[in-house]
């Protein structure tokens, strides 16, 4: 990332975005891992689940909307919140509010799950991805994510 693209970043985002967007900067850098991405429904509910490796630093996307980001099945993940780093658990339960961006790494295998409210019931992993999402400023991992999207189940 050049400094131009920082100093322009810097001026579309809120500042305690930067550090996660600079970690993501750097992380491009580097082999990306593959995470893949399970996608339920029922009747106003999209649940979206996502494995991460053991060791992988991640970051996530920022959420138009509230939602729960729970550990469902496994594993151990430390990860940023407002209240500073929480290392998360099978069972933990958190809420991303609206505009939250994280990061995190996957202190083991982790399975994680987002609950989001879907009233259209609407099933295209793109579409709800970018219902839910708001475009990075800037290159970044979220740029590589939606390739796995058309991965549904």
């Amino acid at each position: 990332m050049s400094v131009v693209t920082i100093q322009e970043m810097e001026k579309q985002v809120p500042a305690e975005h930067l550090p996660i967007y600079r970690l993501e900067s750097e992380l491009l850098k580097l082999p990306q891992v593959e995470m893949p991405v399970d996608h339920a429904f029922c009747n106003g509910l999209y649940a979206r689940t996502m494995r991460i490796p053991a060791g992988t630093i991640l970051t996530g996307a920022v959420h138009k909307e509230e939602s729960f980001f729970l550990l469902v099945r496994k594993g151990e993940l430390l990860v940023t919140t407002d209240g500073g780093p929480r290392q998360l658990g099978p069972g933990d339960m958190s809420i991303s509010k609206i505009g939250t961006k994280r990061a995190g790494i996957a202190l083991t295998e982790v399975e994680v799950t987002t609950f989001h409210a879907n009233p259209s019931n609407e099933q295209d992993p793109q579409a709800l991805w970018d219902m839910f999402t708001i475009p990075a400023p800037a290159p970044s991992l979220e740029d590589g994510k939606t390739a796995h999207l058309e991965k549904s189940k």
